[in-house]
């Protein structure tokens, strides 16, 4: 008797290390993208602030418009900076999230530029593109869940 007795609360013992008593983080992995109304294609926005609502965790995307952040079902993440409209995202079972930022336009900036800045910007917007295109192509920006 006092074996069984012995044998069901190691059972026990074992049964209740498996309960949650939260919900635990997970690493959620994304990309930010800039829909510019002067940009054929989304463009990735770098170094946009990402936070998440209540807590302390916060995280920048990096150059390719990635970012990386622990966080739990049900938590919401708040993606806003400079120039950019505030979006709010609630975490859901997934794991990659695309978000598609729309750049605030009516900031009163006007900006002139000599025919030589003009053809230098496109050309740096082309092979900006090119490059972009190449990483899109070859699966980089594809959320595999």
């Amino acid at each position: 008797m006092k074996k069984i007795i012995c044998i069901f609360f190691c059972h026990l013992t074992i049964l209740s290390f498996g309960q949650d008593a939260e919900a635990k983080n997970k690493l959620i992995r994304g990309f930010v993208f800039d829909n510019s109304e002067y940009a054929s294609i989304p463009l990735p926005a770098a170094e946009v602030p990402i936070e998440i609502i209540g807590t302390e965790r916060k995280t920048k995307t990096d150059d390719d418009g990635k970012f990386e952040i622990e966080a739990k079902e049900g938590d919401v993440l708040i993606i806003q900076g400079d120039f950019i409209k505030t979006q709010k995202v609630l975490i859901t079972d997934k794991n990659c999230y695309e978000i598609n930022l729309g750049t605030v336009t009516g900031t009163g900036l006007i900006y002139f530029q000599s025919k030589k800045a003009a053809r230098k910007n496109n050309r740096f917007y082309r092979k900006l593109v090119k490059n972009l295109m190449k990483k899109i192509e070859s699966g980089f920006y594809d959320c595999l869940d």
